[in-house]
């Protein structure tokens, strides 16, 4: 991820077991490449152009908002403030004026 790829939207620190950690967020476009009705939400895939990775997110509600593929959303990352086996991000699936639609940790 190079630093001039994306967005620093914060970074904050917090003590955690006694240990001071600097955490940072990021955002950045990405582009619907599929959504799929479920029973009660959306599945929408994104990709990530930059990274060129694919990130999926099962539980986005339904409309509003429209989502359609070709669609450009953000995607944002946050680091983790603790240690998870296998996991150092929260990632977001945001709108393009902010608002919240999904969120899934890899």
């Amino acid at each position: 991820m190079a630093e001039n790829d994306t967005d620093v939207i914060q970074t904050t620190e917090t003590e955690i077991g006694g240990v001071k950690k600097t955490l940072k967020k990021f955002k950045r476009k990405c582009t619907v490449v599929r959504v799929a009705q479920a029973k009660g939400w959306r599945n929408v895939v994104v990709l990530d152009g930059k990274a060129d990775k694919k990130y999926f997110f099962g539980k986005t509600p339904n409309a509003p908002p429209e989502i359609n593929p070709g669609d450009e959303l953000y995607v944002g990352f946050e680091e983790l403030p603790y240690d998870l086996p296998g996991l150092k991000q929260k990632i977001i699936l945001m709108t393009l004026d902010g608002f919240q639609l999904d969120w899934t940790m890899v």
